[in-house]
C-alpha cells in the first residue's frame, strides 16, 4: 500500500507539472507556435481508430514574432501491419490570423513485432500538402523503433527522417530530423520521461549546431476516460534557431 501510495503521488506531482507548464502556453496572449509532431510509436495495432487533437505554444522572445499552431488527425489501422492517418493543421502569427496550413497523408508500416523480434520497428511515409504560399510541400520517409528494455517499466523510442521538399522556396538536397523519447511507466497507463527533436536542416546546406533546431524537453502521458488519452509537456530550445520554450498538449480519444 506504501508503494501503491508513493507511485500515486509522483504520478500527480508529474501530471501537475507538466500541465502546469502546457496552461502557461494556454495562458500566454500569443504565442509563438513550433512543434506538434510527436515521437512516434512504431507499434500498430489491428482495429486501431482514434482522432487526435494536438496544439503547440511558444512565446515570443528575444523580437521574435509569437505564434500558436494546432492540428487534427485521424488514424485508422487496417491489421497489425499496416496503419494510415490524415492530418490538416492551421498557424497564427502575432496578431494575425489562423490560418490553413497544411493537408498531410501518412501511411505506417510495421515490419518487426516486439512479440517475435524483441522490439517494434516500422517505415512511415508520408506527403504534406501546403496551403497555397505557405512554403514548401514534402515528401518524406520515416524509420522508427520502440524497445521496453528487460520488459520492465521502461519504453524508448527513436525516429529517423528524410524527407524532399518540392514546390516554392523548396531546398535542394534531402532534409533530416530525428527524435528521441525515454519515459517510465507509473501504472494505470501513466509515463513521464525526456523528449529531444533534431532538425538539421537541408543536406545542401545543413549548417552549425546552432543554424539547426535542437530541443529537449519532458513530457507526461496517461489515460483520462476509457479510450481518452492526453500527452502534455515542454520543450526547450538548445540551439540558437530552436524555439527558447514550446508547449505543448495532446488530446486523443480512440474508438
Amino acid at each position: 500500500m506504501r508503494l501503491a501510495g508513493s507511485a500515486l503521488s509522483v504520478r500527480t506531482s508529474l501530471i501537475g507539472i507538466a500541465l502546469a507548464v502546457a496552461a502557461a502556453g494556454v495562458a500566454a496572449p500569443s504565442a509563438r507556435a513550433q512543434n506538434t509532431s510527436g515521437v512516434s510509436n512504431a507499434d500498430v495495432k489491428a482495429g486501431d481508430r482514434a482522432v487526435e487533437y494536438r496544439a503547440a505554444f511558444a512565446p515570443a522572445h528575444d523580437g521574435r514574432e509569437a505564434a500558436f499552431a494546432h492540428r487534427l488527425h485521424y488514424q485508422h489501422s487496417f491489421n497489425d501491419s499496416w496503419r494510415a492517418r490524415v492530418i490538416v493543421s492551421q498557424r497564427k502569427r502575432g496578431d494575425g490570423d489562423l490560418d490553413f496550413r497544411s493537408a498531410t497523408l501518412d501511411a505506417r508500416w510495421q515490419f518487426l513485432e516486439d512479440e517475435e523480434a524483441g522490439w517494434d520497428s516500422a517505415f512511415n511515409f508520408d506527403v504534406v500538402i501546403p496551403d497555397d504560399g505557405d512554403g514548401p510541400g514534402r515528401v518524406r520517409v520515416g524509420w522508427l523503433a520502440k524497445v521496453e528494455p528487460g520488459e520492465g517499466p521502461w519504453e524508448l523510442r527513436g525516429n529517423l527522417y528524410a524527407g524532399r521538399e518540392y514546390g516554392d522556396r523548396a531546398r535542394d538536397g534531402l532534409t533530416l530530423e530525428t527524435r528521441f523519447e525515454a519515459t517510465r511507466g507509473f501504472g494505470d497507463g501513466f509515463r513521464f520521461g525526456a523528449q529531444m527533436f533534431n532538425d538539421y536542416n537541408a543536406t545542401a546546406d545543413l549548417g552549425g549546431f546552432d543554424d539547426q533546431r535542437h530541443q529537449l524537453g519532458f513530457v507526461a502521458k496517461g489515460k483520462i476516460a476509457r479510450g481518452l488519452k492526453y500527452e502534455a509537456g515542454a520543450l526547450f530550445g538548445l540551439s540558437a534557431r530552436a524555439p527558447d520554450a514550446d508547449m505543448r498538449f495532446f488530446l486523443s480519444y480512440g474508438f
